[in-house]
């Protein structure tokens, strides 16, 4: 298996929503639990992946709680804030993962491609942080770039992860030739 084509396919699972009289046809907790088995065989070596095993189990234990319909609804209706708070799984993970990923692609030295994980890194800190600013001090006007950088931050991953997935820094492995 190549670790990051499951890690991918999970997070495609959680950003897309497909809606069955109620009930999300596309489960994020299934898409943690891809998540989840993809950075499971991800190699030991890649930094602070023991971290991301458990931020990634900590989304899947999260999303298991708010898939039910209206529970996110009522949550968000409680305290926004609350919503916040429980997406920073999701967040934590996508930080550790750009992390892990742009660590292991510069001591590759592949320079470019760990400039484009520091760029998903900076765009889940954003999303992380500017919450603390609309809901801390009244700054209403960042909502929508909080929601836009952790957009931006999720498919850029995805795109990373797919196209560099075969890289043996990320745990992949090169397609054999043909005939080899």
């Amino acid at each position: 298996m190549i670790p990051l084509h499951p890690v991918a396919l999970g997070l495609v699972v959680v950003a897309l929503v497909v809606d069955g009289g109620g009930w999300d046809l596309l489960p994020d907790p299934l898409g943690w639990g891809l998540v989840l088995a993809g950075t499971l065989a991800l190699p030991r070596d890649v930094h602070r992946r023991d971290a991301m095993v458990v931020a990634a189990a900590t989304a899947l234990v999260v999303a298991a709680v708010v898939w039910p319909p209206g529970v996110a609804e009522r949550v968000a209706d409680t305290d926004e804030s609350l919503s916040w708070a429980l997406s920073l799984p999701q967040l934590a993970y996508l930080l550790l993962l750009s992390d892990g990923l742009r660590r292991a692609a510069r001591t590759a030295q592949e320079g470019s491609r760990a400039a484009w994980f520091a760029t998903a890194e900076a765009l889940v800190l954003a999303a992380a942080v500017l919450p603390v600013l609309v809901f801390g001090v009244g700054a209403e006007g960042l909502a929508g770039a909080a929601v836009l950088c952790a957009t931006l931050a999720l498919v850029l991953l995805v795109v990373l992860t797919l196209a560099w997935a075969r890289a043996p820094w990320a745990g992949g492995r090169p397609r054999a030739l043909p005939g080899t």
